[in-house]
């Protein structure tokens, strides 16, 4: 760091990290909302009388973004995240396509003024997690007979992202002991 810049050493790699961790956030939030939709309907035919027709009928034609379709699908068709879980994602792609795309502009960020924000993301993706667990295994009545709570189950990119938002938390608590 030059002596002009007002960022420490620590400050800059808190940002870099903070901005890495978002990206992160944002693929594994991608990953909870379209590929479990992509997945369900390359892989089942479905027969005459059925709710489904095709990914194009029922999830494309809702918006040209395949991200904001298949949002749109699990709020209105599916019922399993409201508007304000819909709200948050889009909010949270923002925030996140400015990190991507406007990074140097970022590099002062707080990452504490945003952990609002993740914990609202983490309320909607944690119902897609445990919504895509129960579709995937939990459906199965061998599975059911387990007796596992699926109030409370959740897949592996949910735990991840949870582990994301645990370090956002601590982070500037983190960088302030050595500035």
């Amino acid at each position: 760091m030059n002596n002009t810049d007002p960022r420490t050493e620590n400050e800059l790699t808190r940002s870099l990290s903070y901005a890495g961790f978002i990206l992160l956030s944002y693929e594994l939030a991608k990953g909870v909302i379209v590929s479990p939709i992509k997945n369900f309907y390359a892989k089942t035919t479905f027969g005459e009388g059925m709710p489904f027709t095709s990914y194009q009928g029922d999830v494309r034609g809702r918006h040209k973004s395949e991200f904001q379709a298949c949002l749109l699908y699990l709020q209105d068709f599916m019922e399993v995240i409201d508007s304000e879980d819909v709200l948050a994602i889009n909010e949270f792609r923002e925030h996140r396509n400015k990190m991507a795309h406007e990074l140097p502009s970022s590099l002062t960020i707080r990452p504490q003024a945003y952990v609002p924000l993740l914990e609202k993301v983490d309320k909607a993706l944690f119902k897609l997690s445990n919504h895509n667990a129960f579709m995937e295994v939990g459906a199965d009545p061998e599975v059911r007979a387990l007796g596992i709570d699926w109030d409370t189950e959740y897949g592996a990119e949910y735990a991840l992202f949870r582990e994301i938002l645990e370090k956002v938390r601590v982070m500037d608590i983190e960088v302030s002991r050595y500035v």
